[in-house]
């Protein structure tokens, strides 16, 4: 008979333990949120490809044809918007489902043992889905525009996303305490990531900030632990793009704080979240 040891407050080698055999809750928490998300929809799974395409739309209008900002290389300026906007909106969604994982399950939470990583993990895999489905549209980009993508790079598109993924989900896991604690976050939250969109080159090509700003500004810019990210997804789309090296070990410097910073605030409060509630 296997023998199964429930330790809510245990070590962490027993804790992952439990994580890996409750692997199978974290996809049903995937399935859960896809399905609920897309139920008694007309167009489904649809819309996962309909807000990011609006923003697309509206972007390029207001920032490519009225302010006419330069896009990344010979790309057209469609096609960066769109790749900044597939990896910009699966760093936030998976940062606020990390951040509302006490609150949103709440009501599971208080009645059974689980390991409660799962819930937030299992939502950020229904996030990163639908960022998926979202890369397919960039092949019909590249078709109606007429640009050729790097072949050789393309491949590595769906595996650059696991970067803005992880530091949305980390930095998540991290703030998750702040949530519960402060309400005010979950109203500044969406203000703050709002911001940090503009703040990060998404509708604007990182080369227009290093050709404007002094070495020292453009440092400080690349602090910002999506620049890297960011620049890593659209070297994979962009042929003409240089990788830019140095903000790339910055957002992973971010990510190598995140980990053990998120894992340890979310273990610290779920022992008691319950009070917290």
């Amino acid at each position: 008979m296997q023998k199964t040891v429930i330790e809510p407050k245990g070590k962490n080698g027993q804790y992952f333990k439990d994580l890996w055999r409750y692997r199978g809750l974290a996809l049903n928490f995937a399935k859960r949120d896809i399905r609920v998300r897309y139920k008694q929809t007309a167009i489904g799974i649809g819309w996962a490809l309909i807000g990011p395409l609006i923003n697309m739309l509206l972007m390029s209008f207001i920032f490519g044809n009225l302010a006419k900002l330069p896009a990344d290389g010979q790309a057209p300026y469609p096609i960066m918007v769109y790749s900044g906007l597939i990896a910009w909106n699966l760093f936030a969604r998976s940062l606020t489902v990390g951040a509302s994982a006490f609150s949103t399950n709440a009501d599971l939470m208080k009645k059974v043992y689980f390991p409660r990583l799962a819930a937030p993990l299992g939502q950020a895999l229904a996030v990163l889905a639908d960022s998926l489905i979202s890369f397919l549209i960039l092949f019909l980009l590249f078709a109606l525009t007429g640009y050729s993508p790097p072949m050789a790079r393309l491949p590595l598109g769906p595996v650059a996303l696991l970067l803005p993924l992880l530091l949305g989900f980390f930095a998540g896991i991290f703030l998750a305490p702040w949530s519960v604690r402060r309400k005010d976050l979950n109203h500044a939250l969406p203000f703050l990531l709002q911001m940090g969109q503009y703040l990060s080159p998404v509708v604007y090509s990182f080369a227009l900030i290093s050709a404007n700003f002094s070495p020292r500004m453009a440092l400080l810019y690349s602090l910002n632990p999506m620049t890297g990210s960011l620049n890593a997804f659209k070297w994979c789309l962009i042929g003409e793009l240089d990788f830019h090296l140095p903000s790339f070990i910055i957002s992973l410097a971010w990510l190598t704080f995140l980990i053990p910073a998120g894992l340890y605030r979310f273990r610290k409060a779920e022992r008691n979240f319950v009070d917290l509630i």
